[in-house]
């Protein structure tokens, strides 16, 4: 046993002895023997006489950017080695004045590296190694921009300034570590030098609802100038302005927005269709602060208007909103003029403006709560939303036409309405 302890210690001895010499150390490298490659160089260049040698930092990146190509060296470890190689090259153009080692392997050995970063970072990316991939793909810009600084050139690729890739890549690892200033900070580079395309719309919403959930307003109008010029049918841009708009809390705020929007887009649905719920809520809603409010009831009505105008008519949801909203506003009508008990003219007077209001409320809520039916009745197999909102307007009718009067008319919708629950 002590006899092969000593031979182990005259290899070892032996190695590092032949790792002085360069061309001993080519010929591990020759070899593969990165990590013994690696020791003789590491040796050769702590020796003060030779800490200068503009080769011996050539072999150093060469044997360094080797090693961290084996699959058995950890991924921080190829990391850190790629650096070292990439510190290395830098340190042998500095020293050699003449760039001969380099120039006349083209400078490949950097675009080696620009790859190796690349891969490294989709390996960690892979692994859930998230701020590994981070750090990868950060290193493989920097020396990207490093190649292009010096004007290299490559038969076989062509860099870019502005990698998209990779900076779609740092953001993706940042959004997988919820670090959303960093994700932000990377997207930012594609909308400031104007990328668009299909393919980055989701960089400038994920922009527009950062800016949104942290109140910028000022960064938020940059960005929504730019993405309504890049997507200008995107209804996204309007959601995001209506719910910084909503943050406030002033309503009369939130309705200003809507009809600026509206305005400004007069085909939309999605606008007037929102609006008309919020000016809804805020007249029947649990938390309602307009009830009773007739002007609003007028706006409320022109503005679902609006949106059954640009309806699709696969499924009638403003029809049934407006047909709730009238039902609603004739019933709140009838019941405050049959509080009014005066006698007096004006009394009789406002009895007689608010039943007159209801009357016409009313009969808008027929027409569309006829159209409803119409829609209802032509759907053979109607889900139970669809089963629902048919009694609804069925119920609507019913309460109508007896308020007017026509018990006829009150009972054949309340038939129907009997009818409908063996569907």
């Amino acid at each position: 046993m002590r006899r092969i302890l000593i031979l182990c210690g005259l290899v070892l001895t032996g190695t590092v002895a032949i790792s002085q010499n360069l061309d001993d150390i080519n010929d591990l490298m020759g070899k593969m023997q990165y990590r013994e490659a690696k020791a003789g160089i590491d040796k050769y260049l702590s020796n003060a006489k030779k800490a200068n040698d503009p080769e011996a930092y050539y072999y150093k990146g060469r044997i360094y950017n080797s090693l961290s190509h084996d699959s058995s060296v950890s991924q921080a470890e190829q990391f850190t080695l790629k650096g070292e190689a990439f510190d290395a090259f830098k340190k042998n153009q500095q020293l050699d004045g003449k760039d001969v080692y380099l120039s006349l392997e083209n400078h490949t050995s950097y675009l080696d590296l620009y790859y190796g970063y690349y891969d490294l970072g989709a390996r960690s990316y892979n692994t859930k190694n998230f701020q590994g991939a981070i750090d990868a793909f950060k290193k493989a810009i920097e020396i990207e921009n490093f190649i292009l600084d010096k004007k290299y050139e490559y038969q076989q690729t062509s860099l870019n300034r502005l990698d998209t890739s990779l900076v779609l890549n740092i953001a993706a690892c940042a959004i997988q570590q919820k670090n959303e200033a960093l994700a932000v900070e990377f997207y930012k580079k594609l909308t400031d030098a104007n990328v668009t395309g299909a393919d980055y719309k989701e960089v400038y919403q994920y922009i527009v609802d950062y800016y949104v959930k942290n109140d910028d307003q000022k960064s938020l109008d940059e960005i929504l100038a730019k993405a309504k010029k890049m997507y200008p049918n995107d209804e996204y841009w309007m959601d995001a302005e209506i719910k910084i708009s909503s943050k406030s809390g002033d309503k009369n705020v939130l309705f200003a927005k809507y009809e600026k929007l509206i305005a400004e887009n007069p085909s939309s649905f999605v606008l007037p269709y929102n609006y008309a719920v919020e000016m809804y809520n805020s007249l029947y809603g649990r938390d309602a602060s307009n009830v009773g409010d007739v002007a609003i009831g007028e706006k409320l009505t022109a503005t679902i208007k609006k949106a059954i105008a640009n309806e699709d008519k696969v499924e009638i949801t403003a029809t049934m909103l407006m047909c709730n909203h009238l039902y609603n506003m004739s019933a709140d009508l009838i019941n405050n003029s049959n509080m009014i008990k005066g006698t007096k003219p004006e009394d009789v007077k406002k009895r007689n403006d608010m039943k007159a209001v209801a009357n016409v409320s009313m009969d808008e809520c027929i027409v569309f709560s006829e159209m409803a039916l119409k829609y209802y009745e032509a759907i053979p197999s109607k889900t139970p939303v669809q089963k629902a909102n048919y009694k609804i307007v069925l119920g609507y009718l019913a309460d109508i036409y007896g308020l007017k009067k026509n018990p006829a008319k009150a009972a054949e919708y309340e038939k129907k309405n009997a009818a409908a629950d063996k569907l």
